[in-house]
């Protein structure tokens, strides 16, 4: 017998609260048939809050829950407000298959396709999902033994903050889960929908409340799914990690994670959108669908697939972003790491090698990057430090890079440490056996610490060999907040072999340990010594090949800024 019953017959599905009242006992009794007359075949069955929760059983072992509500549909009235957490029981709910993504143009598709093509691959061999204003749920990856609990690391997917899903095939936790971990996923509002700003509307940054409120919900129901509400760590990449970040700033999220990874962003540092600029674009918003006379609350009945065309008309080129608030980001990613106000945070951060190399349109000239961001007198330093001997594309890659990834990165991990935290840098240099053509790639991370490679990908001995120290690193991080054998980065060691202490700024040491068996090496806290992992065919730990370059760019920015 099939469990896959549709979501659309349960009664968090939107219905009027007297279809709700009329169908949830039958709903329940159906549910408890289903159970009883299948025992042959056992689904793993949870409840949280009143809430029986029917997953499914990996061949693995592993538990999926899947397409779990955290809010009501952001839909109607509710479009642009504040997400109405779910409460009470729901109860059963059928978690075995995935619920719509975010409502978006395709261009977290579309970026999956170009990757393929450029290296030679069938994009049709990549599908993407279907896309809903409803959309506010969150998958588990969990197993059956609760004996002891587990480290949660919640992940928050990018796309800009206009595209992506959840599920995307990078982000499925099974994997992770057999190490131990709970792992969930989460979806939020994207584009105008989650990034709109009007001066007219009761909340800022919708987005970020939905990720408020599904971390909410993890905190008050992953311990029955087997996971420590003491030990969940934030995660992301790209867009993603930015919004990571932006929450553990949030008062909302105080005292709740245990940490931040933090993947491929970063340029939050250098830039935030002004409320002014924002409430611009939400009045021509407004202006293009309804005139001058038309009103934010008007907005509201237009359909989405009308307001998500007008989307890529009226905010061609603006990135959708966070803009200051009382409530989700009292002070800007800038305005915290300039003026000292980071809080003590555990953090793993970092960036690939050649994230911009898959952006550079053909036919760019180094020089007139150069010139949007440095003064002219800075350029023959800034070529040097790039490498004189290197072709233009891979100095443009190298620059590019730098200024929006890996300086910003560096930055933070700066800010983490004067503020008595630990930040874990690494670097991404990897790349695939065919990949040349985009190197270790913006989002080249994501197979690996997930260990989620697609048959389309060439993955060899290497680069399981990568990805079984990165999992492992991950693993570390997520239990002890450190991402070796113990939080204490000198004093155990796990039995690896050490090498040669170096004492940084913190007192602790820096400890290079050679494990051939699993890839990893003793991976320091960022200190004076400005110690990175390196991850590449071989791991090892060194001053992060990028300081340099970086510590001159800051300071040709800040003079560039003066002028």
């Amino acid at each position: 017998m099939n469990h896959n019953f549709p979501h659309a017959l349960l009664p968090q599905r939107g219905l009027s609260s007297i279809c709700r009242r009329l169908l949830r006992p039958l709903i329940i009794l159906w549910v408890a048939l289903l159970i009883s007359c299948d025992s042959a075949t056992e689904q793993p069955l949870v409840e949280a809050s009143g809430t029986r929760y029917l997953g499914i059983e990996q061949d693995s072992g592993v538990q999926a829950f899947l397409g779990i509500p955290f809010a009501e549909p952001p839909v109607n009235e509710l479009r642009w407000e504040r997400p109405v957490p779910i409460e009470g029981s729901l109860g059963y709910v059928n978690a075995t298959q995935f619920m719509p993504a975010c409502m978006q143009t395709g261009s977290g598709l579309a970026w999956y396709h170009g990757m393929m093509s450029r290296v030679g691959v069938d994009p049709s061999l990549m599908e993407g999902p279907e896309y809903s204003e409803d959309c506010l749920y969150l998958n588990v990856w969990t197993t059956g033994d609760h004996s002891e609990p587990k480290p949660v690391l919640v992940f928050i997917h990018g796309g800009s903050n206009t595209g992506g899903w959840s599920y995307e095939p990078n982000y499925h936790g099974h994997a992770v889960a057999e190490r131990g971990v709970v792992v969930v996923t989460v979806a939020y509002r994207l584009g105008i929908f989650g990034w709109l700003s009007h001066a007219d509307m009761t909340i800022r940054n919708p987005g970020l409340h939905d990720l408020i409120v599904a971390l909410d919900w993890v905190n008050v129901n992953i311990g029955a799914f087997g996971g420590d509400p003491n030990r969940v760590v934030v995660s992301g990449e790209s867009a993603g990690a930015d919004n990571a970040l932006h929450l553990a700033l949030a008062p909302a999220m105080a005292g709740k994670l245990a940490g931040v990874i933090h993947q491929s962003a970063g340029w939050s540092v250098t830039r935030t959108l002004k409320p002014e600029d924002g409430f611009a674009l939400g009045e021509a918003l407004v202006a293009h669908h309804l005139g001058a006379e038309g009103t934010f609350a008007d907005l509201k009945g237009i359909p989405a697939a009308e307001l998500l065309d007008s989307q890529l008309d009226v905010f061609s080129g603006h990135y959708f972003s966070p803009i200051p608030d009382p409530e989700t980001l009292p002070v800007s990613l800038e305005e915290t790491v300039a003026d000292d106000l980071f809080p003590e945070m555990n953090l793993v951060i970092g960036s690939n090698r050649n994230e911009s190399l898959m952006y550079i349109p053909e036919g760019a000239v180094l020089t007139d990057y150069l010139e949007g961001y440095f003064p002219p007198e800075t350029w023959d330093d800034i070529k040097s430090i790039l490498g004189a001997d290197l072709p233009e594309l891979a100095q443009m890659d190298r620059l590019r890079s730098a200024v929006q990834y890996t300086c910003p990165s560096l930055m933070l991990a700066q800010a983490v440490k004067e503020a008595g935290g630990a930040a874990y840098v690494y670097r991404f240099d990897r790349v695939r056996e065919g990949f040349d053509a985009i190197g270790a790639y913006h989002g080249a991370e994501l197979p690996y610490v997930f260990d989620t490679h697609d048959p389309w990908m060439p993955t060899n001995a290497v680069d399981q060999h990568v990805t079984n120290a990165l999992v492992d690193y991950w693993v570390a991080f997520l239990t002890n907040g450190s991402p070796n054998e113990s939080q204490s980065d000198g004093s155990e060691t796990g039995g690896l072999e050490t090498g040669n202490p170096e004492t940084n700024s913190s007192g602790a040491h820096d400890l290079e340990i050679n494990s051939a068996e699993n890839g990893r090496v003793m991976w320091s806290a960022w200190g004076q010594q400005q110690q990175a992992l390196v991850i590449a065919d071989e791991n090892s730990t060194q001053t992060h090949p990028d300081a340099a370059l970086c510590e001159f760019l800051n300071a040709a920015q800040v003079a560039s800024a003066r002028h």
